[in-house]
């Protein structure tokens, strides 16, 4: 988990401050949107699961869960500094909290998964998946960006 994070954390810290808030075309969501739901993906769900308060503001998590989109957002959301800080801060607090119970049975299934452990590698997965996304957008922009300096 916290060889994947610092790889998450070193490449959004490549993205241009410009980008992250754009929507490329075929996506939903913007750069930023996508690092504050890895965020929210963790954290709503490995606290709980061993009877610990969620770690980010209320607010991450009606700006960034599953179906939400930025152009629905009636509130600033956070920096993307401060996003990649807590990025960088929230693989110490789940260790923190989840150390020795990776074998612990769920109280309630998650996607038919029955452990912390297993939900852990959910969420390595899910993390990934994001991380592919962002890839692709930034490539995108990328390319855009320098297209549009030629014309």
């Amino acid at each position: 988990m916290k060889l994947w994070r610092k790889w998450t954390v070193e490449f959004l810290r490549t993205i241009p401050e410009e980008f992250v808030d754009q929507i490329p075309l075929g996506h939903n969501n913007s750069i930023r949107w996508n690092a504050g739901h890895i965020l929210v993906g963790w954290d709503n769900t490995m606290f709980p699961a061993v009877n610990e308060e969620r770690q980010m503001p209320l607010s991450y998590h009606f700006l960034f869960p599953s179906g939400s989109e930025p152009e629905h957002w009636v509130e600033q959301p956070p920096s993307m500094d401060e996003i990649i800080n807590r990025l960088e801060e929230q693989p110490i607090l789940i260790e923190q909290a989840c150390k020795g119970h990776l074998d612990d049975p769920l109280k309630e299934s998650f996607l038919g998964m029955g452990t912390l452990g297993e939900m852990l590698i959910f969420h390595i997965n899910h993390e990934n998946l994001h991380m592919g996304i962002i890839k692709s957008m930034k490539q995108v922009l990328v390319n855009r960006s320098q297209h549009n300096l030629f014309n």
